[in-house]
């Protein structure tokens, strides 16, 4: 059986004892958020994993925590998972009923607040929810750069997706931003609402991993998507024979089954690449533990998990193009290369220059403790609902003693 979701909290943060908790709803339509919760995060991407990661850890501090998932059947079952309240209720277009479902759900949970982190059709009966009861707020987190701009949020049938998309975000109370780079990315009427609000890292190491012990020169992880573009590292693969290379991620169903035969075809050939399929977190963990370079060359991204991960063990990143906030330059946790030829030299350098490595990995754990550790969520989600928080401090989300 899979281990139930764990998220660790230092004992000597500076959380302070609450005088009351808040009730939170969470939405995620499907099932991949409940999955992460029960410990697979095989199949799940970035979004869904940090929705799952932020609401076992409030119901860890003592908040009462519900979600609302599932596709449209709402069959209404309801199970307790890592301290979550699960219903089956999300709503479908292909069932009527299920909108009634879905609001007899948010009744029943009787939210403080609702948080989203998803484009769905269906964000507008949350924001209708809330703005219909004088106490609730709603709150939507941009999981990706491209969900800035409204008609760029979906990629198929635009002109039914994106005006839903878009009553969603107008009736958003607090928009949740990753990173400084995606507040000037939204329009002028959404900007006055946005709050950044950090992803969370649910552990942080003490010290970088040995250098010594790493087995692999670097890894990409991923859901194998064509945004995601595996295809570059295994031409940076193909261009460094004489380093080793790892690859975590299944199949994602935007690429099809003959792409995807046709990069499991093109690993196979190389002979220094290792592909391990899709893998639980802690197995990720491991491997990624036993790298020396995390590389992400995808085409667009919000603040990828996987960074944070690496930095969280003292593990540089060499990033294609992607650098949320521009941290990865200006903090000093890796290199952002800007072309495929500086990728393979930076990573080629990375990868055999200890001392520089050594020193981007030191960067990064100092990095996270200070900007993704549960302390920052907890203080960056209290200003997110500021007339909800009676306290001055973290307190309200925080409920804990030192």
């Amino acid at each position: 059986m899979d281990p139930l979701l764990v998220v660790k909290v230092d004992a000597s943060s500076d959380l302070l004892i609450g005088s009351q908790s808040l009730r939170w709803c969470f939405f995620s339509p499907g099932y991949r958020s409940v999955k992460v919760l029960g410990g697979d995060t095989s199949t799940s991407g970035g979004a869904e994993a940090q929705l799952a990661y932020l609401a076992a850890a409030l119901a860890g501090l003592g908040h009462d925590v519900s979600l609302i998932f599932g596709d449209g059947r709402a069959s209404g079952h309801v199970e307790v998972i890592s301290g979550v309240t699960c219903i089956d209720a999300a709503p479908s277009w292909k069932n009527a009923q299920s909108l009634r479902h879905m609001w007899r759900a948010l009744d029943a949970a009787a939210p403080d607040v609702i948080y989203a982190r998803l484009p769905s059709d269906f964000l507008w009966v949350l924001s209708l929810f809330a703005r219909q009861r004088r106490n609730v707020r709603f709150i939507y987190a941009l999981a990706n750069d491209l969900h800035c701009s409204i008609w760029s949020s979906y990629s198929y049938k635009k002109w039914f997706h994106c005006p839903l998309f878009a009553l969603g975000l107008i009736g958003a109370d607090t928009l949740a931003i990753q990173h400084e780079g995606q507040e000037r990315l939204l329009g002028p009427s959404l900007r006055d609402r946005a709050v950044q609000v950090p992803n969370l890292v649910r552990s942080i190491e003490d010290s970088p991993r040995r250098l010594g012990a790493a087995l692999y020169d670097a890894i990409w992880i991923a859901q194998i998507r064509p945004v995601k573009q595996l295809g570059v590292f295994l031409d940076m693969a193909a261009a460094l024979p004489e380093l080793e290379f790892a690859v975590v991620g299944g199949r994602d169903l935007t690429t099809s089954e003959g792409e995807f035969g046709m990069l499991e075809d093109r690993i196979a050939r190389l002979g220094n690449v290792k592909y391990f399929g899709p893998l639980h977190s802690e197995k990720v963990r491991e491997i990624l533990a036993q790298s020396r370079v995390l590389v992400n060359t995808s085409r667009a991204e919000g603040f990828p998990n996987t960074m944070l991960e690496a930095w969280s063990l003292g593990i540089p990143v060499v990033s294609l193009t992607v650098d949320p906030g521009g941290v990865i330059v200006s903090e000093g946790l890796g290199r952002c290369s800007g072309d495929v030829e500086n990728l393979v030299r930076d990573v080629h350098m990375l990868s055999r220059t200890n001392s520089l490595n050594e020193e981007y990995g030191r960067n990064g754990l100092r990095y996270v403790s200070r900007r993704h550790s549960l302390g920052a969520v907890c203080e960056a989600l209290t200003k997110a609902v500021p007339d909800l928080v009676r306290t001055p401090s973290v307190a309200l989300l925080a409920n804990r003693p030192v």
